[in-house]
């Protein structure tokens, strides 16, 4: 399989930290950052009820594939922006954290018990338990252990947690993006890309995104439901994007803008097409000003202010922050 440096859809998960000592857990759920969904259990049996609980609605991964035939399935990737209408989407369970010395149940016999085979576990150990660590290790039961007598314990957990969520999303998105390799979007595979993306991100505190097509790109969401459109364009696409501005009579200045490689059409809904007699397109309402990027190919980026007015979502219902309100 090819190797994506971009996953075709991200968003936040939910983490557990299961500890009989009520104290500890709720410590380590105060320092996690703020913007994680955290679900915190002294009960292991409770916690390994939570965290096998069938999910409302299937996984995205096996909705977006459907039987045409007994021989042909078809990839319906227009399910993945329609994603944002599910707000079960965010009870993902990505990360557990569990203590070993409990006395109903201990942690490696929780673990073993958990039925999705995506989750990443760690797992909390004494000195006397450190080598039933190591073995659980070895054999694949947990991904990560860390000494809960040391010092930089919390710390070092979190640290674990931050790299395990997205190794969660690697696994989780395993299947599509096997499908997506046939014939990836390129931006997808390319380092710099997902870079520049990550910087965005961060920059414009977005905190889930989904592939997009027509024109090539992503929708980036923040935790309010704020949507914006990021355009990601090679130098072929920019071609096409001027020989449609030249056939349908963009402005002059909105053929300048393209022809420049300065500023790119997003065509979502209407089209020119679309438009008739005295009734005028509105480019300059369309009109994205872009940035050139050079990773694996020549890249042309751009964020639309606007959000695509084809998407219906309700943010008091599906975004992250209801959710959170909802824990």
């Amino acid at each position: 399989m090819k190797q994506f440096t971009l996953a075709p859809y991200f968003h936040p998960t939910t983490v557990c930290v299961v500890d009989d000592n009520e104290s500890f857990a709720e410590s380590l759920a105060f320092e996690l950052p703020g913007t994680w969904a955290c679900r915190t259990f002294v009960d292991p049996h409770a916690a390994r009820d939570f965290v096998n609980e069938e999910p409302a609605l299937p996984p995205l991964v096996e909705r977006c594939f459907s039987l045409d035939s007994p021989t042909v399935i078809h990839l319906d990737l227009g399910l993945i922006e329609q994603e944002i209408n599910h707000a079960e989407r965010f009870r993902r369970i990505s990360v557990l954290v569990v203590d070993y010395a409990m006395p109903s149940l201990n942690g490696l016999e929780l673990c073993a018990e958990l039925h999705d085979p995506c989750l990443r576990k760690i797992m909390l150990t004494g000195v006397a338990d450190e080598k039933l660590a190591v073995e659980a290790f070895n054999a694949g039961l947990i991904h990560r252990f860390v000494p809960k007598q040391s010092t930089d314990a919390i710390s070092t957990v979190i640290s674990y947690m931050k790299e395990l969520r997205q190794e969660y999303f690697n696994q989780y998105t395993a299947r599509l993006q096997n499908t997506l390799s046939i014939n990836p979007p390129q931006f997808l595979m390319d380092a710099v890309v997902a870079d520049w993306v990550a910087d965005l991100m961060r920059k414009q505190r977005f905190i889930e995104y989904y592939l997009v097509d027509e024109p090539p790109g992503l929708l980036l969401l923040r935790s309010n439901g704020s949507m914006q459109r990021l355009l990601i364009l090679d130098a072929g696409d920019m071609e096409q994007q001027l020989d449609h501005a030249n056939r349908h009579g963009a402005p002059a200045e909105v053929r300048r803008a393209i022809a420049a490689r300065q500023a790119a059409c997003l065509f979502s809904g209407d089209q020119p097409g679309d438009y008739f007699g005295d009734e005028a397109y509105p480019w300059a309402e369309n009109l994205v000003a872009v940035e050139r990027v050079l990773g694996s190919r020549e890249w042309y980026l751009g964020v639309s202010k606007n959000p695509p007015p084809d998407i219906d979502f309700d943010p008091a219902r599906s975004s992250y922050d209801a959710y959170l309100a909802s824990l």
